[in-house]
């Protein structure tokens, strides 16, 4: 288990925003100066001991790629027992996943919960009671500072497969602020302080790895490849284990975890007029929060039933949005017009499928 411990000398938090984003990096060049100044190297041995430390608890998921999106991610071991977390991605909605441990170990992975809130998911690594696994204890926290040196641990670009180690990268802390980012029409969704990273840590595969500071403390999990709204530029962060304490708990005990956003309630829908009119299908109730989504029913001869859409279809990507729930769906048709053609990726008996749905 790696050890952890307080930090509590914590400078007042930096906003971004069009000038903002200046004065960020601005502080950061005088930040790193400093922390290269003042940072007493760790003797080869230690650091050694450190990064092994830093790979145990992180875990190489494979599931189902989608469209352009990877087959592979990112997560860290909380407990012993194999509860893991992610961030709340394509992997996880496509409910295929395999999960390989640093010792090469393979297990099957059940999701236990998710928070859309905090862009979270909790894994169940499936294995048996004799199973134990190296872990991060998510009950303490530590917190950094601009200017912190930290080592970012993740599956990035598939580098391991089995028991090798995953990849491990040096940066510092750039600031820690709200982040106005996201990818497509899809937007971040945390609300609280985020971790800036003055190091390319955000690739391929590493989200849901593990920061830590220089000497091993866990300060968070790093995020997806997004870009900052109002600059267009490739985002490096990480989300603090501060944010993500209060909704891990409800979560490992199966417990729904209302969000307090009320964004997605303002989003356009599409009518269920329309969506009979216009595609020629229904969706499943959403009874929960997040109710996946499901396609109840196709009217003969529609343009879904043209586009070979079937009842029990699960949709996953529409054109370049992820589909997370019935919501996220009816949002993400309700942009599209008579005469334009979405192309649509659905999970179905187990395999993925991608059609073309023209609305005449």
């Amino acid at each position: 288990m790696l050890k952890m411990s307080w930090i509590t000398s914590i400078r007042p938090e930096l906003t971004v925003n069009s000038s903002g984003v200046l004065r960020c990096c601005v502080t950061l060049l005088f930040c790193i100066a400093a922390a290269r100044c003042e940072a007493q190297p760790l003797p080869g041995e230690a650091f050694e001991q450190i990064v092994r430390a830093g790979t145990q608890p992180v875990v190489k998921l494979f599931g189902a790629g989608v469209g352009t999106l990877d087959s592979y991610g990112s997560a860290v071991l909380i407990s012993s027992q194999g509860h893991a977390v992610t961030v709340w991605n394509h992997l996880v909605n496509t409910g295929y996943l395999t999960a390989v441990v640093s010792d090469g170990r393979r297990f099957s992975v059940k999701v236990l919960g998710t928070s859309l809130q905090h862009d979270l998911a909790v894994l169940k690594l499936e294995g048996s009671e004799d199973d134990v696994f190296p872990f991060v204890d998510w009950k303490t926290f530590a917190q950094a500072d601009a200017g912190t040196p930290v080592l970012a641990f993740s599956n990035m670009f598939h580098v391991a497969a089995g028991n090798e180690p995953v990849s491990v990268v040096h940066g510092v802390v750039a600031c820690r602020t709200v982040l106005n980012a996201g990818l497509g029409r899809w937007q971040f969704p945390v609300k609280s302080p985020v971790y800036l990273l003055d190091a390319i840590t955000n690739n391929s595969g590493a989200a849901g790895g593990l920061l830590t500071t220089l000497d091993g403390q866990p300060l968070g999990l790093l995020g997806r490849e997004i870009r900052h709204r109002e600059t267009g530029m490739w985002v490096n962060y990480a989300v603090p284990w501060k944010t993500l304490q209060p909704v891990i708990a409800p979560l490992l005990e199966g417990r729904i975890v209302q969000s307090s956003d009320e964004g997605d309630d303002n989003r356009k829908m599409v009518s269920d007029l329309r969506l009979t009119s216009d595609f020629g299908l229904t969706l499943v109730p959403a009874v929960l929060p997040k109710t996946p989504a499901y396609i109840d029913r196709v009217i003969p001869e529609s343009p879904a039933a043209v586009a070979g859409l079937l009842r029990g279809d699960l949709v996953l990507l529409v054109n370049d949005d992820v589909i997370q729930s019935v919501e996220d769906l009816r949002a993400s048709l309700a942009a599209f017009r008579k005469g334009q053609t979405i192309t649509i990726v659905l999970s179905r008996d187990g395999s993925l499928k991608t059609v073309s749905l023209r609305i005449p």
